[in-house]
């Protein structure tokens, strides 16, 4: 069984995979306790599901770019599990999470996260060989700044609020929003690209993985 972990952004979510079935999924919106919060839930899962830790046979991470402090938290928990239960570990980009949950389109995607100071990561996406391939840099923008990138059908997908939805909706004739329900990270998705990674035999260094930093990103203002 792999459990997966994401609290990238204020969304958290946690998920239990067992290579045929989703055993588990949850996610919610924490007013910044992931400290407080994350490591009930995952003990609430083992709980609810009665399976217990010693049935792991791997971890899976959402890496960011996000909250500086989710991401933190998330990774701190993930790296003492995998140490203390010795489960290999996969880190998956949290952009991909959030594509890889998205119907296949002709047009190409956008995915966006809120990263905090009404700016977001966010990447595109191209549709290939019936997965999502992300197409160039990571990037760091407002909202205005995406919108004014947006000249021909794109597909745009994630945290938006109500003012990103009215800025971005403007190209009506060009972008297409996805719903709400579909903008969400989901944690099932994130177990089943870490199990994949884990059988292709791409474990990440347990000791040395690291989250991706909004700071780390090239084009951010100092």
């Amino acid at each position: 069984m792999l459990l997966a972990i994401d609290t990238s952004t204020d969304w958290i979510g946690l998920a239990l995979f067992d290579g045929t079935r989703i055993l588990f999924e949850q996610t919610w919106r924490s007013q910044h306790y992931h400290t407080t919060e994350l490591v009930p839930a995952i003990s609430e899962l083992f709980a609810r599901t009665r399976a217990r830790k010693s049935d792991l046979t791997g971890l899976g991470i959402a890496l960011g770019p996000g909250s500086f402090t989710g991401l933190r938290i998330g990774m701190s928990v993930c790296k003492g599990m995998a140490l203390a239960l010795r489960l290999p570990v996969a880190g998956v980009p949290s952009l991909d999470i959030l594509a890889a949950g998205q119907p296949i389109l002709r047009r190409p995607m956008i995915a966006l996260l809120q990263v905090g100071r009404g700016r977001f990561a966010w990447a595109r996406y191209l549709a290939a060989n019936s997965h999502w391939s992300r197409e160039g840099e990571v990037q760091v923008s407002d909202a205005r700044e995406i919108s004014a990138t947006i000249n021909s059908p794109v597909y745009v997908c994630g945290e938006m609020g109500e003012e990103e939805r009215r800025i971005l909706g403007r190209k009506w004739k060009t972008a297409r929003l996805a719903s709400p329900s579909q903008s969400l990270r989901r944690p099932a998705v994130l177990a089943e690209l870490a199990w994949q990674r884990l059988l292709d035999g791409k474990a990440d260094d347990a000791a040395a993985l690291s989250p991706i930093y909004v700071h780390t990103l090239s084009n951010v203002p100092e």
